[in-house]
């Protein structure tokens, strides 16, 4: 019965073949405003000639470093902090109502912020992207923790174990799963935030090329730009996915 239908693969194709089949159609018969972009050999047709541009690798560069230092420092601050708040229930009461009041802000809003409080462009948008990945990993964090059962917690006290005992051997691999989800989310939010914040205050990367390239009327280098950040985006998140299966091997389901 199986056999009747196309495999994931075959679906996954077909889904990208739809994609390009409509995105084709809708410019070559101008629909709408569409008849301004340029289909999808256009655009292959600048990636290439993109690629193998020294620019090319000093926007993509700047952007990854930017993200992935973002990214580190969020998780560097968020995990723990979302790992007490979920552990603790007096720091939980402390600490949480302040950080959900700031958390609705998206990243972009505080690009003026970041520009008054960090002079050099650098701070400021790594800043940004930080905010974007700060709050999902805090969430995650803490959620993990509250869903951990009960009966963990209380089994390991009754075997003797100290409050040290029980975040190593309960809370943390309890609450892993759902961080490394956390994870993932973050690292996609904070290739969102660098583009904004690359537009605004950035001098190199992938989101100043794509205004740039508005600026100047080189609508096939937005096009391609999107596309490497989503291929970027994608890739980065799959490095996290991939290496939460590898650390969560004892889980059922993984990352």
């Amino acid at each position: 019965m199986a056999r009747l239908f196309p495999s994931g693969r075959a679906l996954s194709a077909l889904s990208l073949l739809f994609l390009l089949g409509a995105w084709t159609a809708l410019v070559r018969l101008e629909v709408y405003r569409f008849a301004y972009l340029p289909d999808p050999i256009g655009s292959a047709e600048a990636g290439l000639r993109l690629l193998t541009s020294w620019r090319f690798a000093a926007d993509a560069s700047y952007s990854a470093y930017r993200v992935w230092t973002a990214w580190a420092l969020a998780c560097l601050t968020a995990a723990p902090l979302g790992l007490l708040l979920g552990w603790m229930r007096t720091l939980a009461l402390l600490g949480f109502p302040a950080l959900e009041l700031l958390r609705p802000i998206p990243p972009i809003a505080w690009i003026p912020a970041a520009i008054l409080f960090f002079p050099a462009v650098e701070p400021s948008v790594v800043f940004i992207c930080f905010v974007g990945a700060f709050f999902p990993i805090l969430l995650a964090a803490k959620t993990g923790v509250e869903q951990i059962d009960l009966r963990y917690f209380q089994a390991a006290r009754c075997l003797g174990a100290g409050e040290w005992r029980v975040f190593l051997d309960v809370v943390l691999p309890g609450a892993l799963p759902s961080i490394f989800t956390g994870l993932a989310i973050g690292m996609g939010i904070a290739w969102m935030a660098v583009v904004a914040a690359e537009m605004i205050a950035g001098e190199f990367g992938l989101g100043y090329m794509i205004w740039d390239a508005y600026a100047m009327a080189r609508y096939p280098l937005i096009v391609v730009g999107m596309a490497i950040i989503a291929a970027l985006g994608s890739i980065s998140s799959a490095a996290i996915r991939w290496a939460g299966t590898k650390i969560l091997r004892w889980s059922r389901g993984g990352a």
